[in-house]
């Protein structure tokens, strides 16, 4: 265990002073932009190494089960993960549908997802693809599921990415999406630094409304008590309420 922490810290601090301001162009606010989307945005790099490895697997547990028990996969899904990261919830928490496929931005997590889920790679009946999620890359009712954890928050374009996910979806295919936590509905939806997206659960539900789907609801999940990395972060941002949107497409 040693070890791992180890190698991890080296690569963290190789990351952090290879993305450091080389020039008077580059201001600090800038360098910090850049560490957050090599190291969670889009994991590349010695960071990004280090968030796929140890650190998201371990913040994205706990979401998991809850997802899994929101989306119910069934032996005849086919069922599209957008942002699948390291591919450990199709690996584990999907296993019963029939077919599932992942995509992810990052080579890294498209490399871990594969080496993951390789044996059904190697079977037919999972794929991971690399590609950006307001362009996916299957044809029209595709999928009879797909959800999306962790990551809504961050796409510069949400609304863009949910008429994808509407697309490839079959009639009566249903949409489970973690989308941000609990806040008070006062709350100005926004962008965070440019970086993340804040929203109201009134926001989030018309979000999900406008890019076509139907029967939607929302619930949360408290989920900080499931690891300490976990409870740590909830109690430095204050939030621990996942917010988890239900939709339908219509059909």
């Amino acid at each position: 265990m040693r070890g791992i922490v180890m190698v991890g810290a080296t690569a963290a601090a190789a990351g952090v002073l290879a993305l450091a301001p080389k020039s008077r162009g580059t201001t600090w606010a800038e360098w910090f932009k850049k560490i957050a989307w090599s190291y969670s945005g889009v994991p590349s790099g010695p960071l990004g190494w280090v968030s796929s490895h140890w650190t998201m697997p371990r913040l994205h547990g706990p979401i998991y089960p809850v997802m899994a028990e929101a989306l119910d996969p069934r032996p005849g899904d086919d069922l599209l993960e957008v942002a699948c990261g390291s591919g450990k919830f199709l690996a584990r928490h999907a296993a019963q549908a029939g077919f599932v496929a992942g995509l992810d931005l990052s080579d890294v997590q498209v490399d871990l997802a594969g080496q993951r889920l390789a044996e059904r790679i190697a079977a037919g009946t999972a794929e991971v693809v690399k590609g950006d999620a307001d362009d996916l890359p299957w044809e029209g009712e595709r999928f009879s599921a797909v959800t999306c954890m962790g990551s809504m928050e961050v796409f510069p374009d949400p609304p863009r990415v949910l008429a994808e996910m509407h697309r490839v979806l079959r009639p009566g295919g249903r949409a489970v999406l973690a989308m941000g936590w609990r806040v008070p509905e006062e709350t100005e939806t926004k962008r965070v630094m440019d970086s993340m997206w804040v929203w109201t659960e009134a926001d989030a539900r018309r979000l999900v409304e406008d890019a076509g789907f139907v029967d939607i609801s929302v619930s949360y999940a408290d989920i900080s008590g499931f690891s300490r990395l976990a409870r740590a972060m909830n109690r430095l941002s204050k939030m621990k309420d996942m917010r988890i949107v239900r939709g339908t497409k219509a059909g």
